[in-house]
């Protein structure tokens, strides 16, 4: 995808964003977690709080629960969410946002839900680590996220979302995803046909077509703080123009909790200084959380 394609590298350079093809990811897999989202999010209000999350943000979020512009919006995210993460090992309880385990819906209700959702994280989390090493092929360090305590205990997050019908209205602050920068490495992003998505891309909010069996992958802010600003992680909002519902899976990929991340040795020079502080990548996702999630 970059390395071979210079596009694709100017696009992290340039917009922040792109779309990933030939992925790989069945098509009948996808279809399936399409349909176990949409039968969860359609059962009655007592059935989904019995998976509520917790602050180790596994489970379901209700509507408004999230509110990620929080100096323009009225209210929260005309969306609801739901949350898969990597289990943890023993040896991780102690850290923050490891100490529980996923929670999913009664099997009786819904059979078939934790199977195929934990069958697309599992595909998800080896995509996410291949363009991973894309990146930093792009930007001088290959081989880098090889290292230990980097990648070998990431922070993925399958977040399966839907947005009500509400129509969007920014001069009342109601918005389906207020605007934010996504927060770790990467984003890889599966989306329905319904139109929403919109990137701010010179100072003008611009819409992201769909694109059938395309992911459109944005760069995260960790990935522009280990580049030193050569990659850019872009401003990005949903608005619902159409009134109808709309379904989306972002994939979320993140370093282990306690990654530390330093601008790449390839990115600084005499006259291009380190512009990042180094940061753990646990305690920089803890800390957006804490500011955008209503039960956090």
């Amino acid at each position: 995808m970059m390395r071979n394609d210079e596009g694709g590298s100017k696009a992290c350079t340039e917009v922040g964003f792109f779309y990933l093809e030939g992925h790989r990811i069945p098509v009948q897999l996808q279809a399936a977690v399409y349909e176990q989202m949409r039968l969860f999010f359609h059962l009655p209000l007592e059935e989904k709080q019995k998976a509520l999350a917790d602050k180790n943000m596994r489970g379901w979020a209700p509507m408004y629960e999230e509110t990620l512009d929080p100096a323009h919006q009225s209210k929260g995210d005309t969306k609801e969410a739901y949350h898969v993460c990597r289990p943890t090992l023993p040896d991780e309880k102690h850290l923050p946002l490891h100490d529980t385990d996923n929670v999913f819906p009664d099997p009786k209700t819904l059979p078939e839900f934790q199977a195929t959702t934990t069958a697309y994280f599992d595909a998800m989390s080896h995509l996410g680590l291949h363009v991973a090493h894309l990146f930093a092929d792009a930007a001088g360090v290959p081989g880098m996220f090889n290292m230990p305590g980097m990648f070998d205990r990431p922070m993925a997050v399958l977040r399966m979302l839907r947005y009500n019908a509400e129509r969007s209205n920014l001069e009342h602050g109601v918005i389906g995803a207020g605007a934010h920068c996504d927060y770790g490495l990467l984003t890889l992003l599966s989306t329905d046909t319904e139109p929403g998505l919109q990137i701010r891309h010179n100072g003008e909010w611009v819409d992201v077509p769909y694109v059938e069996n395309a992911f459109i992958v944005n760069v995260g802010d960790l990935a522009e703080r280990w580049t030193n600003g050569l990659f850019r992680s872009t401003e990005h909002r949903v608005v619902n123009t159409t009134g109808k519902e709309r379904y989306s899976i972002p994939f979320f990929f993140e370093p282990n909790f306690n990654c530390q991340v330093t601008c790449f040795p390839s990115c600084v020079g005499p006259n291009n200084p380190a512009k990042y502080p180094p940061i753990l990548a646990g305690e920089n996702l803890l800390d957006k959380y804490r500011n955008t999630h209503a039960s956090f």
